[in-house]
């Protein structure tokens, strides 16, 4: 059978087009200015925020859409289309995808579903905090606010490809383009690590001057003083920081079994593959005495479920004290296991040493230490050091704190 050709639009229809896009502009000026100034005058916590961000016109995105940093889409023919209150909702939405650094928090996961689980949080905590009139077609999911965005995400059914799939008002759908504001949150590519650290402590900052502000104002509903505190008190736990940096570094292969839907239906483009892989790793234990039964126990767990997620093509740990004592190796990362040993001093450079007198090449060196250790030069590979002493720190590598009450 043959490929139904694509029909081309015709000038008059790209002509009218373009018409309608320049026509948008003027009454999408208007609707967005009167959407700001109540959003100043009645809603002080999203306006400190929101006066921060850039907003930025685009035809391409069907709705509006916000970056990892902040930056606001919108497109002029959707806010033309619709009223004061509905641009007042959905500019405090994508100002929630922000402020919660949903896209910062996503880490491995499908961007589909997460920005799915986002939206029932955002969406119930815009309804219980009074705010604007929710776009028809939008997720609305009772009690989504009291629940994490990773427990709503988690709680899809695993091989679910719709965020959800079904009945857009039952919790249970808006894929497949139901819900009007499905594919909002657009990444910051090419963000470094320390660029994401970065914007990840602004955001925690215009939350804190966000609540103080409609504090002061009397305007501060019970929902978003929760969600501030939240915010402000968290800390990020040393395994999902480490989860991101070796995620980061998963080689992500093109595929042709799922097409990349930012094309017409009519060309079949590849994706990236969600299941991606890494080189050999190397995961280093400290076995002076000073680390526990009880941490290796703990960093055993969520190593574990790291390198699942990773799958290096082979895991090494290393038991070391002044030199290696033990070396294991795995070729599937679900066996991976890290034992408890006892040695005697501590020089953690010399596990460093015996890598490279082995051969091994590892995309990253992953170290659990209390830290006190001598460090030498810093070798030719990746390094992220755990360290269980919140004062010592590896003047080189990726620091993480390592804490037994991180979970």
């Amino acid at each position: 059978m043959a490929t139904q050709q694509r029909q081309l639009p015709t000038e008059q229809e790209i002509a009218a087009a373009i018409a309608a896009a320049e026509a948008s502009r003027p009454a999408a000026k208007k609707v967005i200015e009167k959407a700001r100034a109540f959003i100043v005058l009645d809603h002080p916590f999203f306006a400190t925020i929101m006066l921060k961000r850039p907003f930025v016109e685009r035809f391409d995105i069907p709705t509006l859409a916000v970056t990892d940093s902040g930056t606001i889409f919108y497109n002029p023919q959707f806010i033309a289309s619709k009223t004061t209150d509905e641009i007042v909702w959905a500019i405090c939405h994508e100002i929630l995808h922000y402020a919660s650094g949903h896209g910062l928090r996503r880490q491995h996961r499908d961007p589909k579903k997460f920005n799915y689980a986002g939206d029932m949080w955002i969406n119930d905590t815009l309804n219980r905090a009074n705010v604007g009139k929710k776009i028809d077609g939008c997720i609305d999911v009772p009690g989504s606010a009291d629940r994490t965005v990773e427990d709503i995400y988690a709680a899809f059914p695993p091989d679910d490809d719709n965020g959800g799939g079904g009945d857009n008002n039952t919790g249970q759908g808006g894929g497949q383009g139901d819900d009007p504001m499905e594919g909002d949150m657009e990444p910051d590519e090419g963000m470094t690590d320390s660029e994401k650290a970065e914007a990840d402590a602004n955001r925690k900052i215009e939350v804190a001057e966000a609540a103080g502000n409609a504090k002061i104002r009397g305007k501060l509903p019970g929902v978003l003083a929760k969600f501030a505190e939240e915010t402000i008190e968290s800390r990020t736990p040393w395994f999902d920081i480490l989860e991101r940096f070796m995620t980061e570094r998963v080689k992500q292969e093109s595929s042709w079994k799922v097409p990349n839907r930012r094309y017409a239906p009519d060309y079949y483009m590849p994706t990236q593959d969600s299941e991606g892989s890494m080189g050999e790793i190397v995961i280093q234990v400290d076995i002076s005495g000073s680390v526990s039964r009880q941490e290796i126990k703990h960093y055993n767990g969520h190593m574990k479920r790291i390198v699942e997620q990773c799958k290096p093509s082979k895991v090494h740990v290393i038991y070391t004290d002044t030199q290696v004592q033990k070396h294991d190796e795995f070729t599937k990362p679900e066996d991976m296991e890290i034992q408890y040993h006892s040695g005697g001093g501590t020089h953690m450079p010399a596990g460093f040493d015996y890598i490279q007198e082995k051969g091994i090449t590892p995309e990253v060196v992953v170290t659990l230490t209390d830290g006190y250790t001598g460090w030498d030069s810093e070798p030719p590979f990746p390094t992220v050091h755990c360290i269980s002493s919140p004062n010592q720190q590896a003047p080189y590598g990726h620091n993480v704190h390592f804490d037994l009450n991180d979970e």
